[in-house]
C-alpha cells in the first residue's frame, strides 16, 4: 500500500484481509483505490526555525500525456532560500523503479554567502524503501559570492549512485533497528571546472532501553576528493548547523570562513545521541547532545558541541521535535523545530 500511495496516482489506497479463519491459508485481499485528481494546485505557508517564515505553491498533473507521465512544478520562498523546480516523472517500470527529469533554479543567502545555482538532470530510484538504490546525473552551474570577497563561478557534470538499507520497525517513526545509506559520485575533467570525487555515509540506530525509553544514535561523514574546493559547485560542498545537524547553532553557520561568510568545505562529520522518555503513547521528552562541523581540510575538522532538552510528538508524517539547545562554541541558546527523518 505504501508503494501505491507513493506513486502519486491515487488519493487513497487501502487493503483489507478477510478475517474468516476458514480462509487462513489463502485469505482473499481486497484493495480499495481512489484516483487522485489529474490536475491539482496546492499551496501553503509555514514556519521553521532554520529559515523562519516560508511559503510554497505547487501544480501537479499526474497524467500529462495520457500514459502516466507526471508533471510537477514547485515555487518555494523563505527568508534564506528561494527556488523553482520543474519535474517530469515517467510511469513506474518493471522491475520496480521510477525515472525523473528535473530542472531547478536556486538562490540562497545564508551566513554571509550568497549563491545562485542552476541544476538539471535525471534520477532513477527503486521502489523498495527498505533496500533503495538511487542513480543520478546532474549538470550544475553555480555562482558563489561570499560577503566582501570576489565572485566565483563553477560548473560540473556530476554522476552519483547511492543505496539505503533501512532495517527498522517503522519507516516513518522508528523505535528499533538501524538505517544506513552511502552515496558515491564524481565530476569528470573537461566537463567540470575541476575534476573531483564525492562520498557520503550516514548511519542511524534506535534502541529501546525499556518500554517507555528509547535511545537514538546518529553519525554522518562526507568528503569531496579534490586538491581544493575552488571550482566545486556550492550544492556539492558541505556546511553544518541547524535543526537536523548540530543543534545550538544557526542554519549552515558551521564551516570554513572566507571574509565575513561561512562557505562550503570539502569535509564534514557529525554525531548525535538522544534519549527519549515517552510520557504517553504519542508524546515524550528528550535530552540530547550533538557534535560536528565542516571544514576544507581534514585537520581543521574539529567538532563543536550542542546539547539540550526537547519535546517529542508522534505524527502521521514522522516525529515532531521542539528543542532548546545550547551551542557551546556560540555560547547561546537556540530553539529548533523539525519534523520527520533526515534519511
Amino acid at each position: 500500500m505504501r508503494r501505491l500511495n507513493a506513486t502519486g496516482y491515487f488519493a487513497s489506497a487501502q487493503a483489507t484481509v478477510a478475517p474468516d479463519p476458514a480462509y487462513a491459508e489463502s485469505a482473499p485481499v481486497k484493495v480499495a483505490l481512489i484516483e487522485a485528481p489529474t490536475k491539482k494546485f496546492s499551496g501553503g505557508v509555514g514556519f521553521a526555525t532554520d529559515v523562519l517564515y516560508r511559503a510554497q505553491l505547487s501544480f501537479d498533473n499526474v497524467n500529462l500525456d495520457g500514459r502516466g507521465l507526471q508533471f510537477r512544478s514547485d515555487l518555494r520562498v523563505d527568508s534564506k532560500q528561494q527556488d523553482a523546480t520543474v519535474k517530469f516523472t515517467l510511469a513506474p517500470r518493471t522491475p520496480a523503479y521510477t525515472d525523473s527529469f528535473i530542472a531547478k533554479l536556486d538562490h540562497t543567502d545564508i551566513s554571509g554567502l550568497t549563491t545562485k545555482d542552476v541544476a538539471f538532470g535525471w534520477t532513477r530510484q527503486t521502489a523498495d524503501a527498505r533496500n533503495q538504490t538511487t542513480y543520478s546525473t546532474f549538470y550544475y552551474v553555480s555562482k558563489q559570492e561570499p560577503a566582501n570577497v570576489v565572485l566565483e563561478h563553477s560548473h560540473a557534470l556530476y554522476a552519483e549512485v547511492g543505496h539505503a538499507w533501512r532495517r527498522v520497525d517503522d519507516l516513518r517513526a522508528p523505535t528499533q533497528g538501524y538505517a544506513f545509506s552511502a552515496q558515491l559520485g564524481g565530476g569528470p575533467p573537461g566537463v567540470s571546472t575541476r575534476a573531483f570525487g564525492r562520498g557520503i555515509a550516514q548511519l542511524a540506530g534506535w534502541v529501546p532501553l525499556d518500554i517507555k525509553t528509547q535511545l537514538a544514535l546518529r553519525a554522518e561523514a562526507g568528503a569531496v576528493i579534490a586538491s581544493t574546493s575552488d571550482g566545486i559547485p556550492a550544492p556539492l560542498l558541505f556546511r553544518s548547523g541547524g535543526d537536523t545537524t548540530v543543534r545550538g547553532y544557526a542554519f549552515q553557520s558551521l564551516g570554513p570562513r572566507v571574509g565575513d561568510a561561512t562557505v562550503g568545505g570539502r569535509y564534514y562529520a557529525l554525531a548525535s545521541a538522544e534519549v527519549v522518555r515517552w510520557i504517553a503513547a504519542s508524546w515524550g521528552i528528550a535530552v540530547f547532545v550533538d557534535a560536528g562541523n565542516a571544514a576544507d581540510r581534514v585537520h581543521d575538522l574539529k567538532p563543536v558541541y550542542g546539547y539540550g532538552v526537547g519535546g517529542r510528538l508522534r505524527t502521521p508524517i514522522g516525529p515532531f521535535r521542539l528543542d532548546l539547545a545550547y551551542g557551546e562554541a556560540a555560547k547561546s541558546l537556540r530553539v529548533h523545530l523539525s519534523v520527520g527523518l533526515s534519511f
